[in-house]
């Protein structure tokens, strides 16, 4: 009879297999970790980029439309600043005096003017003189359509505050083809919103402001410099022929060096003057 000796592993064998296994499984984990930390820093970043640009089209957009010279940059902070945005654009096709308020016929170019619109006409005044050209200001009271316009669909608007006469000026100061321009002021900046930081932005008349693009960075997550027309910093609003805008974003997501993922952008908007 003979006797076969019964095949199978030493401990010592299983130890090593245990061994080589754990060691892959650990290398395994690390690459899947350290895949999951990229990819959600990348993420975080690319999140963070695409707030910064967000930001900036906001800004751009509005800064680009306002007329410093022209005074509608109100108010300049260093993280907030306080505009006349322009909404709504016409240009006068009539203008009726005879009677109270007076009624100003506007081709309309895109939305169309409401009641309760702050409004600004321009004042050509003496037409041999550009030295008094004026914009006067008011509110609409009252909208109507007609097709005074060559034919064309018109709005007639009655503007109670608006002037009908300047100094040794006729009083059709208003002329036919004369700009109307429709805004409402708003103040844009930093604005807190729970406990994040947002870019926001608050109409005047509202009672909150409203968030637009964020979070940002808790401090110096928006910030303001003006400058002149030489580049230096100034502090007169109607000197104003550049904004530099600096937004500043940062995630709770940390990098491999346990550094926040972060980013910013700073620009120059030259506003319409």
């Amino acid at each position: 009879m003979n006797n076969h000796p019964e095949k199978g592993f030493t401990l010592v064998e299983l130890l090593v297999v245990m061994v080589l296994g754990s060691i892959l499984l650990l290398a395994t984990y690390q690459v899947l970790t350290t895949n999951t930390r990229v990819y959600a820093a990348n993420t975080a970043r690319a999140q963070g980029q695409q707030t910064l640009r967000a930001g900036v089209d906001v800004l751009s957009g509005e800064l680009r439309e306002i007329s410093t010279a022209g005074g509608d940059l109100l108010a300049m902070g260093s993280d907030s600043l306080t505009i006349r945005a322009q909404r709504t654009f016409g240009l006068v096709c009539a203008v009726d005096y005879s009677g109270s308020p007076v009624k100003v016929t506007s081709f309309t170019v895109g939305p169309s003017f409401a009641v309760g619109d702050s409004i600004f006409v321009f004042h050509d005044n003496n037409v041999d003189l550009a030295s008094d050209d004026e914009w006067f200001g008011g509110v609409v009271s009252g909208v109507s359509w007609s097709m005074a316009c060559s034919g064309g669909p018109s709005q007639v608007l009655s503007i109670p505050m608006l002037k009908t006469t300047a100094t040794a000026s006729p009083p059709d100061s208003v002329r036919v083809g004369a700009p109307l321009r429709g805004f409402e002021t708003m103040t844009l900046g930093a604005y807190t919103f729970g406990e994040e930081t947002f870019l926001g932005r608050r109409v005047e008349g509202s009672s909150s402001p409203d968030p637009l693009v964020g979070p940002l960075l808790d401090s110096r997550g928006v910030t303001f410099r003006y400058l002149d027309s030489r580049g230096q910093v100034t502090t007169v609003d109607t000197l104003v022929a550049q904004i530099e805008i600096t937004l500043r974003y940062e995630s709770d997501m940390k990098t491999f060096q346990s550094m926040p993922v972060s980013d910013s952008v700073l620009v120059r908007v030259f506003p319409r003057n």
